[in-house]
């Protein structure tokens, strides 16, 4: 479970008929406009209940009979319904929310990645947190740009920062065209976009990672002619990609394949905010071998803890069935009782996977040599995503 900035709420007071405005954070204003402090609150609960997932960032000050909004949001009716919340105060009320996409992005507020592998980071530095990475070939939504840095949402919602070059701007129709387009999916574990397969002296174009994505545009002998989201082209050895559209009509996830896929990637590298074959973090890992089984899982652990169906835990693990996710608490100084930090799967007998210093495999029960004191202490939930046979 990774964190970010944390969203904050600021309220403002004017006291008795003092001119001027100042503002202080709710937990600590006790003179601040409580009603409408306790309204911000729940419409950012309501709009952003998960700040990885969604953007609700309100502030308000007051200058005597007014109140002056600001901030970000990323839904027009969060905006309305905030702007409603501060006029049944009865004040006069100023509007500066802004409402992402920003305006500077113009049509252009969608992106394609371009590289085998782009890191979204928590915030605009390259020293920021490893929030998720994005693949060749995914289609991203641009929120708004900060000097080279985009702040982007990704598929599966996830927010976070990339460079600009990690990607190739767009307008929506255009990434829509993209994604109809005749794609590859990368089926081997890595690869090279090469510039021609008759060159004795290989000159890369770009590498590619498993699930990644490329335009197929032709065929030489053993390779597949591509062109890459930016507009390069270079040849792809056909033994390492597939056609995307059949791969995702042939998926069949049960749970043998789920097993086959994880153990796939035993002694991989733990990575925090990692989410591909070169290393991968708890989540990432549990995300990535269920993509490959055609199920899509949230980013986070405690994203996917909200998925599928609730299987009730025992004493012995009774109602656990292989290709169950398994979700842990009490990891780290500080968490709350209940709170989700780290996920594994679930493989029979008691025994599970996870990405934890690497991937490897571990027990539930205390006496065997794979024992996991830590989590067994700390296994908390349990969720079925796997379709019923």
């Amino acid at each position: 479970m990774k964190h970010r900035w944390i969203f904050s709420l600021l309220v403002a007071f004017a006291a008795g008929h003092l001119a001027g405005c100042a503002s202080h954070n709710v937990r600590h204003a006790a003179s601040a406009p409580a009603a409408f402090a306790k309204e911000l609150r729940a419409l950012q609960n309501h709009f952003a209940p998960d700040y990885h997932l969604a953007v609700y960032e309100v502030n308000f000050e007051t200058r005597g009979q007014e109140i002056i909004l600001s901030g970000e949001v990323d839904r027009e009716e969060a905006r309305l319904d905030t702007v409603r919340a501060a006029e049944r105060t009865g004040a006069k009320v100023t509007d500066r929310i802004r409402v992402l996409p920003g305006a500077e992005l113009g049509a252009t507020n969608w992106g394609i990645t371009t590289l085998s592998v782009a890191n979204g980071r928590e915030n605009d530095d390259h020293k920021a947190e490893l929030g998720t990475q994005t693949l060749m070939g995914e289609v991203v939504r641009v929120l708004k740009r900060r000097g080279r840095w985009l702040f982007v949402q990704s598929h599966d919602q996830y927010l976070s920062w990339m460079e600009n070059g990690s990607l190739k701007l767009c307008t929506r129709e255009e990434a829509e065209a993209w994604e109809k387009s005749s794609l590859l999916i990368v089926t081997a574990d890595e690869g090279l976009i090469i510039e021609s397969p008759s060159d004795t002296d290989v000159r890369p174009v770009s590498d590619v990672v498993l699930p990644g994505r490329v335009k197929h545009i032709g065929d030489a002998g053993d390779w597949f002619k591509v062109e890459l989201p930016d507009g390069r082209s270079g040849y792809l050895a056909k033994n390492l990609a597939t056609d995307y559209a059949g791969w995702k009509k042939d998926r069949r996830p049960t749970a043998d394949d789920i097993e086959h896929t994880a153990r796939g990637y035993l002694g991989r590298p733990y990575l925090w905010g990692a989410n591909t074959p070169r290393g991968l973090d708890c989540s990432g890992f549990t995300k990535l071998t269920f993509f490959l089984n055609g199920i899509e899982l949230n980013r986070n652990a405690s994203q996917q803890a909200r998925q599928g169906t609730e299987v009730p835990l025992d004493r012995n693990l009774s109602q656990l069935k292989k290709g169950d996710l398994l979700f842990f608490g009490f990891e780290r100084p500080g968490d709350a009782p209940g709170r989700v930090s780290h996920a594994g799967i679930y493989l029979g007998d008691k025994l599970f996977i996870q990405s934890s210093q690497r991937v490897r495999l571990s027990s539930l029960d205390p006496d065997s040599p794979l024992a996991d004191k830590s989590r067994i202490r700390g296994l908390i939930k349990a969720r079925r995503v796997l379709p019923e046979p």
